[in-house]
């Protein structure tokens, strides 16, 4: 072979081994002889570790916000579940109170809703949650109870500290500290529709109740 053919196989050679460089729209040489960022193995596993990371993140953040909110709203769901218990002692004639553990929703509040059933069929849902409002501090809200019972809440709230309590919709605000204030109120409102219409009112329209309450004077 002529010694100008040798050189030229000899340097197609040295050309062949040499890493192909190419240049992006941003200037940047990239090596082709460089599969780590274009192997698909390494991509999915890369793009897999970091979702399972996250999930993991999240997991323990929101054991963390059920434990916290399962403590603050104890006081509250003990009351229920004390008085549910009482009807269910008492007989189904009574009604019933429905009243799930506290649960972590979508929206990352923890709260339960309970169902009130009385004797007449009539039926009243009371929520509440626990979570962060505006300014990041948690605080407990409740809606349902009625306007009677939201007033009562500011009130005793608002006897402790003027701005552990606020309405904002129909629902009202109170400091994550004060539960055992709302379970009061709640226990209340409970009673109230259970047995604060338990007495039948009193006919006058007849001569059978007149003559009862003569009878009473």
């Amino acid at each position: 072979m002529p010694k100008q053919a040798r050189i030229l196989c000899i340097s197609l050679t040295l050309i062949d081994c040499l890493p192909n460089f190419r240049v992006d729209q941003t200037g940047t040489e990239h090596s082709s002889g460089d599969r780590s960022m274009t192997n698909p193995f390494d991509i999915k596993n890369r793009f897999r570790a970091r979702l399972r990371a996250a999930d993991a993140q999240k997991h323990r953040i929101r054991a963390k916000l059920l434990q916290d909110g399962t403590r603050a709203l104890a006081p509250i769901t003990e009351a229920l579940h004390l008085m549910a218990e009482v009807l269910e002692e008492d007989g189904i004639e009574h009604g019933r109170i429905d009243c799930p553990v506290p649960e972590v929703d979508r929206d990352d509040f923890v709260g339960f809703t309970a169902t009130l059933h009385n004797g007449a069929d009539q039926e009243h849902r009371i929520t509440v949650k626990y979570g962060p409002v505006l300014g990041g501090r948690n605080f407990i809200a409740v809606t349902g109870l009625g306007a009677e019972y939201n007033e009562r809440l500011l009130t005793l709230a608002s006897n402790a500290a003027p701005t552990l309590g606020r309405s904002v919709g129909n629902d009202v605000h109170v400091e994550a500290d004060r539960g055992g204030d709302l379970a009061e109120i709640l226990r209340e409102m409970v009673e109230d529709f259970f047995a604060g219409h338990s007495e039948p009112p009193i006919r006058t329209g007849t001569s059978e109740a007149r003559g009862r309450l003569a009878l009473v004077q």
